[in-house]
Formats: structure tokens, sequence, C-alpha cells
């Protein structure tokens, strides 16, 4: 009954051939400029950054995953409340648009564990999300050899608005299908859910080291934030590319 609902609020056709079903709720997404020369020596050979009028964007997103079902069987309590935290950056293959994943931290050991099966960077961190009046808060510390943290602080500061076809919030949010890249192979999924309804908002980051893996200075602009209440999407099946 919940699953149906949740498929109807997403207005998200049954012909999708989805595997598992979630719910996100306060998100962030942190989108930063940086130069295509820092992103490109980083991407799988058989990939093409996307750019906006030329310019490069990387994007670190948390969220709160309130509900995760896969198809056909009960809901999975064990793994909610789970957290997340990516970072992406934009690209294309066959000029079909998308998002490509560095890294996704996770407080759910299980996740990352089932994410080296199905070949998605899912990494251990130890996370916590907490509200205080209009203010979220998320501090997340990664473990094991690729340590990395993220301390802040984020507050929807507008009214809520769909982004207008073309424009840049457009752009940087609308995106369906998602690569990785594992042992030399390519892997891609795809997902549905309604178009994003998102607020401007401000983040106070306290501190950051999720982009290390970067071996140029990658930001040159300030970041465009986001914040969105909830959303419920459909997962696909992540394939290996041919």
């Amino acid at each position: 009954m919940i699953t149906k609902k949740l498929i109807q609020t997403a207005d998200i056709r049954n012909s999708f051939p989805w595997v598992m079903l979630q719910k996100w709720e306060h998100v962030l997404f942190i989108h930063l400029p940086i130069s295509p020369e820092a992103l490109r020596e980083r991407l799988p050979e058989n990939l093409e950054l996307d750019t906006f009028d030329g310019q490069a964007w990387i994007s670190m997103v948390a969220f709160k995953v309130s509900k995760n079902r896969i198809r056909y069987l009960p809901s999975l309590p064990y793994l909610r409340p789970m957290l997340q935290l990516n970072v992406r950056t934009y690209v294309k293959k066959n000029e079909e648009k998308g998002v490509y994943f560095f890294t996704m931290d996770t407080n759910k050991l299980s996740v990352v564990l089932g994410g080296k099966i199905i070949k998605a960077p899912f990494l251990h961190a130890d996370m916590a999300m907490d509200k205080s009046a209009d203010t979220y808060h998320i501090n997340s510390l990664r473990k094991g050899k690729l340590s990395a943290t993220f301390h802040a602080s984020y507050t929807p500061t507008e009214d809520a608005f769909h982004p207008k076809k073309g424009s840049l919030d457009y752009w940087l949010l609308e995106r369906y299908i998602f690569w990785a890249y594992k042992n030399d192979r390519l892997y891609r999924g795809d997902i549905q859910h309604e178009r994003w309804k998102v607020q401007n908002a401000k983040v106070n980051i306290a501190k950051e080291s999720l982009f290390v893996f970067l071996t140029k200075e990658p930001i040159v602009e300030s970041p465009i934030v986001h914040y969105a209440c909830s959303k419920v999407a459909l997962n696909g099946m992540i394939k290996k590319v041919k």
C-alpha cells in the first residue's frame, strides 16, 4: 500500500523496470563551478564531460533515505534511516546526459557491502543529521584509506520553485542517468521521479575534504545551493556498459 501510494505521488510510469524505491528527505545540493581540466583527467575515457556555457560543475549532495524498498519484497527497516553524501559531476555518453559518481558515502555498512555487488562507489562513514529551528546540520567522517570529512549546516531561504527548462538550475538538477567506474568497467543506472521542486538555500561549511582526489585547484567561483524537502525515486538495475 505504501509503495503504491508513493509511486502514484511521484507520477512514475509503471512500465519503468525499477528494482528499488527510495524516499529522500532534506536534500542538500552544493554545486561548485570547476575548471574542466580538473575533471577530465578523473573521468573514464568513454565518458564525455558535460558543461554549461563552457563551465564544468561538481556537486555534493547530502540527504536522508527514510524509505528503502526492493521491488516485490517487504520494506527493509534495518536500512532506515540511512544517510548519504554523494560527490558527482556532469557527463554525457552518446548524447545522453547524466551524472558520474566519484564517491557515495553512507552510514550503513550493509549498503557499502551491497555496493560492491552492484558496482556503486559506496564508502562507509560515521554520519549524523539533525535540525535546529529551520537549519539542518550534517556531519560525516569517512573511514578507511580514503578518509574524508564534511561538516555543514544549511537553511532554505526562499519559496520552492521548479527550475525553468534551459536554466542552469534545471541543467544541474534534472538528471536521470548515472554512471560509475569500477575495476576498469563502466556501469550505468537509471532512475525516475518527478521534476525537482527546490528552494534556494544558504550553507555554512565548517570542514570539508571530499575533493582530495582532484590534483588541480577545483573551485573558481561561489557555489549554487539548493534544498529539497523530499523526493520519491525509483531506481533501475545498475548494468555494465558495453
